[in-house]
Protein backbone atom coordinates (compact mmCIF):
# COMPACT_ATOMS: atom_id res chain seq x y z
CA UNK A 1 0.00 0.00 0.00
CA UNK A 2 2.71 2.47 1.01
CA UNK A 3 4.77 1.51 -2.04
CA UNK A 4 1.85 2.23 -4.39
CA UNK A 5 1.28 5.63 -2.79
CA UNK A 6 4.96 6.52 -3.07
CA UNK A 7 5.06 5.20 -6.65
CA UNK A 8 2.14 7.52 -7.49
CA UNK A 9 4.07 10.45 -6.03
CA UNK A 10 7.18 9.35 -7.95
CA UNK A 11 5.23 9.26 -11.22
CA UNK A 12 3.79 12.74 -10.61
CA UNK A 13 7.17 14.13 -9.57
CA UNK A 14 8.85 12.54 -12.59
CA UNK A 15 6.37 14.16 -14.97
CA UNK A 16 6.70 17.56 -13.29
CA UNK A 17 10.50 17.62 -13.21
CA UNK A 18 11.45 15.87 -16.46
CA UNK A 19 10.10 14.65 -19.76
CA UNK A 20 10.57 10.91 -20.08
CA UNK A 21 10.71 8.81 -23.21
CA UNK A 22 10.37 5.15 -22.27
CA UNK A 23 10.89 2.23 -24.62
CA UNK A 24 10.61 -1.47 -23.85
CA UNK A 25 8.53 -1.52 -20.63
CA UNK A 26 6.91 -4.70 -21.95
CA UNK A 27 10.29 -6.42 -21.44
CA UNK A 28 9.72 -6.43 -17.67
CA UNK A 29 8.01 -9.76 -16.88
CA UNK A 30 4.60 -9.70 -15.24
CA UNK A 31 5.69 -12.35 -12.73
CA UNK A 32 8.79 -14.13 -11.50
CA UNK A 33 12.22 -12.90 -10.51
CA UNK A 34 14.27 -10.58 -12.69
CA UNK A 35 17.26 -8.31 -12.36
CA UNK A 36 17.02 -4.84 -13.90
CA UNK A 37 20.57 -3.63 -14.55
CA UNK A 38 21.77 -0.47 -16.22
CA UNK A 39 23.99 2.56 -16.11
CA UNK A 40 23.56 5.02 -13.26
CA UNK A 41 23.61 8.73 -14.15
CA UNK A 42 21.59 10.36 -11.37
CA UNK A 43 20.36 9.83 -7.83
CA UNK A 44 16.88 10.02 -9.40
CA UNK A 45 17.46 6.83 -11.49
CA UNK A 46 15.91 4.37 -9.03
CA UNK A 47 12.89 6.62 -8.51
CA UNK A 48 12.36 6.98 -12.27
CA UNK A 49 12.67 3.23 -12.88
CA UNK A 50 10.34 2.44 -9.98
CA UNK A 51 7.84 4.98 -11.32
CA UNK A 52 7.74 3.41 -14.77
CA UNK A 53 7.93 -0.26 -13.77
CA UNK A 54 4.61 -2.04 -13.38
CA UNK A 55 6.34 -4.34 -10.87
CA UNK A 56 7.66 -3.32 -7.48
CA UNK A 57 11.44 -3.15 -7.47
CA UNK A 58 13.81 -3.88 -4.62
CA UNK A 59 17.27 -2.33 -4.67
CA UNK A 60 20.48 -1.76 -2.78
CA UNK A 61 21.41 1.67 -1.53
CA UNK A 62 24.67 2.70 0.06
CA UNK A 63 24.55 2.18 3.81
CA UNK A 64 25.42 5.82 4.49
CA UNK A 65 21.91 6.80 3.35
CA UNK A 66 20.39 4.78 6.19
CA UNK A 67 22.27 6.64 8.95
CA UNK A 68 19.58 9.33 9.07
CA UNK A 69 16.65 7.33 10.56
CA UNK A 70 13.76 9.07 8.72
CA UNK A 71 15.51 8.64 5.36
CA UNK A 72 16.43 5.05 6.21
CA UNK A 73 12.83 4.23 7.10
CA UNK A 74 11.59 5.85 3.89
CA UNK A 75 14.10 3.93 1.75
CA UNK A 76 13.22 0.62 3.41
CA UNK A 77 9.53 1.26 2.75
CA UNK A 78 10.39 1.71 -0.93
CA UNK A 79 12.14 -1.68 -1.04
CA UNK A 80 15.71 -0.49 -0.54
CA UNK A 81 18.17 -2.17 1.76
CA UNK A 82 21.68 -1.10 2.80
CA UNK A 83 24.89 -2.32 1.23
CA UNK A 84 28.47 -1.65 2.28
CA UNK A 85 30.15 -0.69 -0.99
CA UNK A 86 33.63 -0.75 0.52
CA UNK A 87 33.59 -4.42 1.55
CA UNK A 88 32.05 -7.72 0.56
CA UNK A 89 28.66 -7.37 2.25
CA UNK A 90 27.42 -10.92 2.83
CA UNK A 91 24.18 -9.73 4.46
CA UNK A 92 23.25 -7.76 1.33
CA UNK A 93 24.34 -10.70 -0.86
CA UNK A 94 22.14 -13.21 1.02
CA UNK A 95 19.22 -10.76 1.16
CA UNK A 96 19.40 -10.21 -2.61
CA UNK A 97 19.42 -13.95 -3.35
CA UNK A 98 16.43 -14.46 -1.05
CA UNK A 99 14.52 -11.66 -2.79
CA UNK A 100 15.21 -13.23 -6.18
CA UNK A 101 14.36 -16.75 -5.02
CA UNK A 102 11.06 -15.35 -3.72
CA UNK A 103 10.29 -14.07 -7.24
CA UNK A 104 10.92 -10.34 -6.74
CA UNK A 105 12.18 -7.75 -9.20
CA UNK A 106 15.61 -6.43 -8.26
CA UNK A 107 17.23 -3.22 -9.52
CA UNK A 108 21.00 -2.89 -9.51
CA UNK A 109 23.45 -0.35 -10.84
CA UNK A 110 26.45 -2.62 -10.99
CA UNK A 111 29.04 0.14 -11.28
CA UNK A 112 28.33 0.99 -7.66
CA UNK A 113 28.34 4.72 -8.37
CA UNK A 114 27.06 7.19 -10.94
CA UNK A 115 28.53 6.97 -14.46
CA UNK A 116 27.10 7.81 -17.87
CA UNK A 117 28.33 4.67 -19.60
CA UNK A 118 28.56 1.06 -18.46
CA UNK A 119 32.32 0.78 -17.96
CA UNK A 120 33.87 -0.67 -14.79
CA UNK A 121 30.75 -2.64 -13.88
CA UNK A 122 31.13 -4.95 -10.91
CA UNK A 123 30.40 -8.64 -11.41
CA UNK A 124 27.78 -9.00 -8.65
CA UNK A 125 24.90 -8.83 -11.13
CA UNK A 126 26.24 -11.91 -12.97
CA UNK A 127 26.68 -13.81 -9.70
CA UNK A 128 23.12 -12.97 -8.59
CA UNK A 129 21.75 -14.06 -11.97
CA UNK A 130 23.69 -17.32 -12.00
CA UNK A 131 22.85 -18.23 -8.42
CA UNK A 132 19.14 -17.38 -8.74
CA UNK A 133 18.49 -18.22 -12.39
CA UNK A 134 16.78 -14.82 -12.78
CA UNK A 135 17.11 -13.15 -16.19
CA UNK A 136 18.96 -9.85 -16.44
CA UNK A 137 17.06 -7.04 -18.14
CA UNK A 138 19.46 -4.42 -19.52
CA UNK A 139 18.56 -0.75 -19.16
CA UNK A 140 20.11 2.33 -20.71
CA UNK A 141 19.42 5.79 -19.26
CA UNK A 142 20.47 8.90 -21.16
CA UNK A 143 19.88 12.61 -20.90
CA UNK A 144 20.58 15.36 -18.43
CA UNK A 145 18.51 15.18 -15.27
CA UNK A 146 17.70 18.88 -15.48
CA UNK A 147 14.32 20.56 -15.18
CA UNK A 148 11.96 19.67 -18.07
CA UNK A 149 14.74 18.06 -20.12
CA UNK A 150 14.20 14.76 -21.93
CA UNK A 151 15.40 11.62 -20.17
CA UNK A 152 15.37 8.45 -22.24
CA UNK A 153 14.98 5.07 -20.59
CA UNK A 154 15.46 2.11 -22.90
CA UNK A 155 14.59 -1.30 -21.43
CA UNK A 156 16.13 -4.15 -23.40
CA UNK A 157 15.05 -7.74 -23.85
CA UNK A 158 15.70 -10.16 -20.98
CA UNK A 159 19.05 -11.94 -20.99
CA UNK A 160 18.31 -15.50 -19.86
CA UNK A 161 20.69 -17.49 -17.69
CA UNK A 162 19.26 -20.78 -19.01
CA UNK A 163 22.37 -21.59 -21.08
CA UNK A 164 24.59 -21.10 -18.03
CA UNK A 165 22.66 -23.11 -15.45
CA UNK A 166 24.41 -26.08 -13.86
CA UNK A 167 27.82 -24.58 -14.59
CA UNK A 168 30.28 -23.71 -11.86
CA UNK A 169 30.34 -20.02 -11.06
CA UNK A 170 33.90 -19.24 -12.12
CA UNK A 171 35.53 -15.96 -13.06
CA UNK A 172 35.61 -16.91 -16.78
CA UNK A 173 31.84 -17.48 -16.83
CA UNK A 174 31.18 -14.28 -14.89
CA UNK A 175 33.42 -12.31 -17.29
CA UNK A 176 31.55 -13.80 -20.26
CA UNK A 177 28.16 -12.79 -18.83
CA UNK A 178 29.37 -9.29 -17.95
CA UNK A 179 30.79 -8.83 -21.46
CA UNK A 180 27.50 -9.91 -23.01
CA UNK A 181 25.55 -7.64 -20.64
CA UNK A 182 27.76 -4.67 -21.60
CA UNK A 183 27.13 -5.44 -25.28
CA UNK A 184 23.38 -5.43 -24.62
CA UNK A 185 23.45 -2.16 -22.63
CA UNK A 186 25.70 -0.10 -24.96
CA UNK A 187 23.13 0.18 -27.80
CA UNK A 188 20.53 1.30 -25.24
CA UNK A 189 22.69 4.33 -24.36
CA UNK A 190 22.16 6.04 -27.72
Amino acid sequence: MFYRAIRGIAIALSHILYRFEISGPENIPKEGAFILCGNHISAFDPIALAAFSKRQLTFMAKKELFKFPPLGAFLRALGAFPVDRKATDMNAYRHTLKLLKDGNGFLIFSQGTRMKDFDNAKAGVAVFALKSGAPIIPVGITGPFRFRRIIQIHIGEPFSMEDYQNQKVKSELIDKIMAELAERIKPLLK
